[in-house]
């Protein structure tokens, strides 16, 4: 058997000493000619105070003897070893197989043969068999033999506070008959239980359970709950906690994903559960005409720019793993999946990088953690909620605030219109080689040109404009109040934005027919005011 480890999951206790000083001080001091007489004067009044004392603590137990019987709990009959062990160690020599029944739940455990790497007296690696306890239904490499071993011998070392009785037939009930918890020993190769241990009911008081063997006649009395720690464990409560591993940089990953060999971006998210209401596919973007705003966009089922902070929490799941805290069940069975809500998961998360796929699902349970299921795992991992916060994320996590993030220097015009006024501005830009990308360089309207500065602040305006809701309002029939087109250069597709009126204070915005939230009728107003300002060559703002 390995030596004894420390169970991290046991409690710990704190013990308090208090000091007590062995003199009592005073601010008066006897005079040193009359030291001795004082001296003498109290020794000898203390001597009499002792004698009195004595013999009136005497009256009084011969009175309390005679008057009132004994408590069950305060016959002690105990050695004068503080706690000493219920049962002689010796006698478990040979035990391989302990059974704990707690009401309706057993738990087995028997001795496996395990490689353990030790060190020789020299330093050098050495590899032995070595008993271990384990669990009997699990497969041992998904428990911690540490805490399996500390709880089997928990039992064979229990302790006792004293001794009640030394006949267990002496007519009070200890419970024994149906104990809250009994352990029985089994010997190598042998069926018949060698040895139990019965942890009876409660005392009168609830401070304690009686407690008796089957090879021993008497009842025990122990105190405290904590004495019962590892009678009280679950069968999961001895799990090797598994994880959702990080995906690491591997020759098989190209380093645009990397950095310093960490995963920092993807090539594509998929992500759905029930606070999103639909599944959602979220792609890198290509080098286009917004790729310098943002990293993502969403491409199902709507097409718009990402919150490349909430994808990229998506993604850091990935990046640093999560770990798991314990697990709900050591098999991952279509009937485990539904038993957990797996089957249709409150998040699902699915994470692409260079073609290699890796997902998970979750469900939060009545406990506050999540039950996880990683495909590469053989247990439902029990995950705190504090390390899943994504999962809670909604479509409004996942979508950019901007409506329209263009960048203007891929641009060759951009045309304002609303009822029947309509402002064009004519856009110039020149590549730059070393910067690898174009520069604004002239702003003209109507073939002047007016102060760069000016529509910079502007466009600077209109893309910053945020949804203040994302309701999809229907606009079948309504016709809109201010449209803008964006051309591209080199005769792409051009982005056109349409505003339309829904109530007296908000507007629908559209982008290339994709309804993307809506704003105030404030900020709708501002887009043709504004524009006019720029054209007579005002502050975009300009009152």
């Amino acid at each position: 058997m390995s030596d004894m480890e420390k169970d991290n999951n046991m409690p710990e206790f704190e013990s308090r000493v208090y000091e007590v000083s062995d003199e009592e001080s005073t601010i008066f001091s006897a005079p040193e000619a009359h030291r001795d007489i004082v001296k003498k004067g109290v020794k000898l009044k203390k001597m009499i105070m002792a004698a009195v004392a004595l013999v009136v603590v005497s009256a009084i137990a011969i009175t309390v003897a005679l008057t009132v019987p004994p408590l069950l709990d305060d016959k002690d009959n105990s050695s004068s070893e503080i706690n000493p062990p219920m049962m002689d160690s010796k006698l478990f020599e040979g035990v391989d197989r302990v059974t704990l029944t707690r009401g309706s739940t057993i738990i087995e455990y028997k001795t496996i043969d395990r490689e353990k790497e030790t060190e020789d007296d020299d330093g050098n690696k050495v590899t032995e068999i070595v008993k271990e306890w384990a669990l009997k239904e699990v497969d041992p490499e998904l428990t911690d033999y540490t805490n399996i071993d500390n709880t089997v011998n928990s039992y064979m070392e229990q302790h006792y506070t004293k001794k009640v009785s030394d006949n267990k037939n002496d007519g009070n009930d200890y419970g024994f008959e149906n104990p809250t918890y009994q352990v029985d020993f089994y010997k190598e190769g042998s069926s018949d239980i060698f040895l139990s241990l019965y942890i009876g009911g409660e005392n009168p008081a609830k401070t304690g359970h009686y407690a008796t063997t089957s090879q021993d006649n008497a009842v025990y009395y122990i105190a405290g709950e904590s004495e019962f720690y590892h009678y009280q464990k679950n069968l999961t409560d001895f799990v090797n906690p598994e994880s959702i591993p990080a995906i690491a940089k591997d020759k098989e990953y190209s380093d645009d994903n990397f950095t310093e060999g960490q995963l920092v971006l993807c090539d594509k998210v998929i992500v759905s559960g029930k606070n999103l209401g639909d599944t959602y596919v979220i792609e890198a973007q290509d080098a286009d005409n917004v790729t310098t705003f943002t990293s993502y966009k969403v491409t199902s089922p709507t097409t718009r720019p990402a919150n490349d902070d909430n994808i990229g929490n998506y993604v850091a799941l990935f990046s640093y793993g999560v770990e798991a805290t314990g697990c709900y069940s050591y098999s991952v069975t279509d009937e485990d999946l539904k038993k957990f809500g797996l089957i249709d998961p409150d998040f699902e998360l699915t994470v692409y990088v260079d073609n290699i796929k890796r997902s998970f699902k979750a469900t939060l349970q009545s406990d506050g953690n999540y039950a996880v299921f990683y495909e590469d795992n053989k247990t439902i991992m029990s995950v705190p909620a504090g390390s899943l916060t994504p999962a809670t994320y909604d479509r409004s996590d996942i979508f950019n605030t901007l409506l329209f993030i263009e960048n203007i220097t891929n641009a060759e015009s951009l045309s304002v219109e609303s009822g029947m006024e309509k402002i064009t501005f004519g856009i110039v830009t020149e590549y730059d080689e070393k910067s690898d990308s174009n520069n604004l360089t002239k702003i003209t309207v109507g073939g002047q040109e007016i102060t760069k500065s000016n529509f910079q602040n502007y466009y600077q305006y209109l893309v910053g404009v945020k949804a203040q809701s994302y309701e999809e309002v229907d606009t079948k029939g309504l016709t809109p109040e201010t449209v803008l087109v964006l051309t591209h250069i080199g005769g792409k597709t051009s982005t056109t934005v349409k505003y339309f009126k829904i109530t007296n204070t908000r507007y629908q915005v559209e982008v290339n027919g994709v309804k993307m939230g809506l704003i105030s009728s404030s900020e709708h107003t501002r887009i043709m005011k504004y524009a006019k300002n720029v054209a007579e060559n005002k502050e975009y703002n300009a009152r």
